[in-house]
């Protein structure tokens, strides 16, 4: 696949699950390219990935205001803090952000498996990537707040 068809890949499926449960569509920035560790947002998802002669990594990173906002939109109330449910949230939005990116894969006929995110918070955490590559990053806007999107495959 081609770096313009990952980025629509991505784009829409950024789209497709938020919009889905926030009732909001994120708003995609300029990508970029990156090889640093620290993550850009407070939570991060990171999921493994796997596929014939491939291994790569997802990466969804939330800024605190935007996982908060979301379980907002989810569950009614703002908990005010990054807090278990905010955690599980990360998870979820990451697990089907993925799987909907995934399928985007599988209609060119690449199939990719994942794992179950993990999830790491705080402020400069660092994130553990399975490649050596840079990855590809797209911002996104989402009510005023931001989530970024990493994504990196290795022939392997």
């Amino acid at each position: 696949m081609s770096q313009s068809l990952i980025l629509d890949a991505l784009k829409d499926s950024v789209k497709e699950v938020l919009t889905t449960f926030t009732g909001t569509a994120p708003q995609p920035e300029k990508s970029f390219i990156r090889h640093e560790l620290e993550a850009l947002g407070e939570v991060s998802a990171v999921l493994g990935l796997t596929g014939k002669g491939f291994t790569g990594s997802f990466v969804v990173s939330f800024n605190k205001d935007c996982i908060l906002g979301i379980v907002e939109a989810l569950f009614g109330q703002n908990p005010g803090e990054i807090n278990d449910e905010a955690r599980d949230a990360a998870g979820e939005m990451a697990n089907m952000i993925c799987g909907a990116f995934r399928r985007h894969f599988e209609q060119n006929g690449i199939s990719l498996q994942s794992s179950t995110p993990v999830i790491v918070t705080g402020e400069n955490h660092v994130l553990d990537i399975l490649c050596k590559s840079k990855r590809l990053v797209i911002p996104f806007s989402l009510n005023g707040s931001k989530l970024f999107i990493e994504f990196c495959l290795d022939k392997g």
